[in-house]
């Protein structure tokens, strides 16, 4: 391996590993905030209070995201693991109508073409 080519690699590990941390952090400061409005939910609630399952739904689908996030990280992963978990994020459907979570999303997807050259 060249030191052009070891250099590239090294470029694009640190842009993938600093992806993967800002879907970490965007995803944890959705769970905090999801927790604050479940905890602020109005009692008593109802077992069909489908608007309160939603929440909680969610809060189950940040809960396995950020467990993926956290053992992929902890095992030290392989270049095409951290850019599959990076492209399933990206195509899943968002967790909020925040044009900054569309935004994030959006500017992954092409951050993760430019890595993917």
């Amino acid at each position: 391996m060249s030191s052009r080519t070891r250099t590239d690699a090294a470029r694009d590990f640190a842009k993938l590993a600093s992806m993967l941390d800002e879907i970490r952090v965007h995803l944890e400061g959705l769970r905090r905030a999801l927790a604050a409005e479940i905890r602020n939910y109005p009692t008593p609630i109802p077992r069909c209070d489908a608007q309160f399952n939603h929440l909680y739904e969610q809060q189950a689908g940040l809960a396995r995201d950020l467990d993926r996030i956290r053992a992929l990280a902890g095992k030290n992963p392989k270049r095409g693991e951290t850019i599959e978990f990076i492209r399933q994020f990206v195509a899943s459907a968002p967790y909020t109508d925040d044009p900054a979570e569309r935004q994030l999303r959006s500017r992954l997807e092409a951050e993760l073409s430019a890595v993917g050259k």
